[in-house]
């Protein structure tokens, strides 16, 4: 795969390869079809936006799709996803890696709530001059007493040596500070929903 990168973006995709959990199972794929490889490559390259501005115009779909590609060998047969995307959408601006990172997080933490079997709802809309996102799925629920400190450096509901507790405070962070954006939870048996709201453009969020 390296032949498909520049020498300047090689250590990057390297690293970032590096700290992506689900790098085995993408290699494996490579070596399996051309075409796959192709898509992973693509999806890479977008995903981190190699060589590109810290600000992009990002196709927020786009990206959701792109975070789907590489987390593929942790999405597996008996998870639905379904996608609720409305047509008019707009691109928006964006630090496009570190959002990216946000869907990352967000979306790994649903797949572990589930535990391999269940329901994936991605849904993105626009009103009132905001993009919002829905991350959904149908796992047992975070406990009401718990839900105010899901987004707490270290916090975590997972078991030990499972997670690090830092997946959604980063997701805070890059969208409250870096987007001047908002990052919500509502949680109950059966249903946990993520919705990330997002300015369309950066100077109008952080004029004031």
């Amino acid at each position: 795969m390296a032949e498909h990168f520049t020498p300047t973006q090689l250590p990057v995709v390297v690293l970032w390869l590096g700290a992506t959990s689900s790098v085995y199972g993408l290699l494996e794929e490579v070596g399996q079809s051309a075409e796959a490889m192709s898509e992973i490559v693509k999806a890479v390259k977008t995903y981190s936006y190699l060589d590109q501005a810290p600000i992009q115009s990002v196709d927020v779909i786009e990206s959701l799709e792109n975070t789907l590609v590489l987390l593929r060998p942790k999405i597996t047969a008996d998870i639905s996803i379904t996608r609720d995307y409305a047509d008019d959408v707009p691109r928006i601006e964006a630090y496009g890696s570190e959002l990216n990172q946000v869907w990352t997080n967000i979306i790994d933490n649903a797949i572990d709530s589930i535990e391999g079997r269940g329901e994936l709802t991605l849904r993105a809309y626009t009103a009132d001059g905001v993009v919002t996102v829905d991350i959904i799925d149908n796992g047992p629920g975070v406990p009401p007493e718990i839900q105010p400190r899901i987004f707490e450096p270290f916090f975590t509901t997972k078991g030990p040596g499972v997670g690090t507790g830092l997946g959604l405070h980063i997701a805070y962070n890059i969208v409250v500070h870096k987007h001047r954006g908002q990052i919500q939870v509502a949680s109950k048996p059966g249903e946990t929903r993520l919705r990330v709201v997002l300015p369309i453009r950066l100077a109008a969020s952080n004029s004031g």
